[in-house]
């Protein structure tokens, strides 16, 4: 970090430098008196550690922008003594970084006042189902990130914040049945500031369509459908082995109903034979009488 800052500076720009690592107390290290600081701005200076305690004696500091750098590991008390801070800037700054590790350095515990976070273009996955949040956020900047979908108790707990506004566009979301949790908060909230904007990645047949001109129709999962006709087929299963059960405890029975409908049905066949033996003699008179 530089030396010979003025102490009476408020907004400071170190940018485009080599800072591999901010050590504990890293802008007043080198001697600096920084109270009045309310800005500090370290964009590109290719950080790849923030040590515990980082910011230590910048504790007037209300906006931090550390985007544009390649953070792999960031202490889970990197941000304490900045009581005072509203605004992190964090895109395109993630580099491999766990993302347990982003989420514990924002705990409000450390930064009670945070109100905007901006995490723009850092290739998260996904996000944690229980944020480590604050009820004081009012932006959450998730745009251009890998998120395939917001799961159901995130979705829950921001329905909880409803002053949170939440931005999410360019992501890559599969919309199957999974989705369908967040479908519905998307229908139903005015927190997404960019729901319009949201679309399908895949599966292909949906690729590029809006989330918002779905419908529930495509939410049915290939997988769920095939479970569904396994378990007819188990059940239509059990009920044949039920049928056939009934049939060999009840044998018996069934051959003695048997034999007496056939005896029932012979007789009733020989009847018929012995009418028709004794009614066709007068037509054979009355034929005989006619030549």
């Amino acid at each position: 970090m530089p030396r010979g800052i003025p102490p009476l500076t408020q907004r400071l720009i170190v940018a485009g430098n080599t800072i591999p690592v901010l050590g504990e107390a890293a802008v007043v290290g080198n001697g600096s008196e920084l109270l009045l600081l309310d800005t500090l701005d370290l964009q590109g200076n290719c950080i790849r550690r923030i040590a515990p305690g980082a910011f230590e004696g910048l504790s007037n500091l209300k906006t931090l922008n550390l985007s544009e750098n390649a953070l792999g590991s960031i202490a889970s008390d990197a941000f304490r003594d900045l009581s005072l801070l509203h605004t992190l800037c964090m895109n395109r700054a993630l580099h491999q970084l766990p993302a347990e590790q982003l989420w514990t350095a924002l705990d409000p515990r450390h930064l009670p006042n945070l109100t905007q976070i901006q995490l723009v273009g850092n290739q998260l996955r996904n996000l944690p189902e229980d944020l480590p949040t604050s009820p004081k956020w009012e932006m959450l900047d998730l745009r251009d990130n890998l998120l395939g979908r917001v799961g159901e108790r995130t979705t829950s707990w921001l329905q909880q914040h409803p002053s949170l506004k939440v931005y999410l566009s360019s992501n890559p979301f599969v919309c199957d049945c999974q989705l369908w949790p967040m479908y519905l908060w998307l229908k139903n909230t005015s927190q997404v500031g960019d729901k319009k904007k949201m679309t399908c990645h895949c599966p292909q047949p949906l690729n590029g369509t809006l989330l918002t001109q779905l419908t529930a129709e495509d939410f049915k999962c290939p997988e769920a459908d095939a479970a569904s006709y396994v378990f007819l087929g188990i059940v239509l299963a059990l009920i044949g082995a039920t049928f056939l059960m009934v049939l060999y405890l009840n044998r018996k029975g069934i051959k003695r109903w048997a034999s007496n409908f056939r005896e029932a049905c012979r007789d009733q066949m020989e009847g018929y034979e012995y009418r028709y033996e004794h009614d066709s003699e007068p037509g054979v008179a009355s034929v005989s009488a006619v030549v």
